[in-house]
């Protein structure tokens, strides 16, 4: 799984141009299943978005068709983790070579 932490490097009026855009990007990933969580960081400097397990290649490919990095509004941190453990209903988002050593 990956936590993507992102941090805003344009103007706040810049960002609220390409909100729209935005959310619809996110939308999109949700509805493919690609994103579990994704919401604003407090205070308002960016954002953070939970991703499923997925390869590396494919969330940095995802993560270019962003709004905010096509107009170079965002710079992206990924960290990528192994959950060993989760509640049951996100069981189905986790690695399947961890969710199968456990059982």
């Amino acid at each position: 799984m990956f936590v993507v932490l992102l941090q805003y490097t344009a103007p706040e009026s810049d960002i609220d141009g390409q909100l729209v855009d935005h959310y619809e990007w996110v939308t999109q990933h949700y509805d493919a299943g690609d994103f579990i969580a994704a919401g604003h960081r407090h205070p308002r400097s960016g954002g953070v978005i939970i991703a499923r397990a997925m390869s590396r290649g494919r969330l940095d490919a995802i993560l270019a068709t962003d709004p905010f990095a096509l107009h170079k509004l965002a710079r992206y941190e990924v960290i990528e983790f192994t959950a060993l453990r989760t509640i049951p209903e996100l069981a189905k988002y986790a690695d399947p070579l961890s969710t199968a050593a456990h059982k």
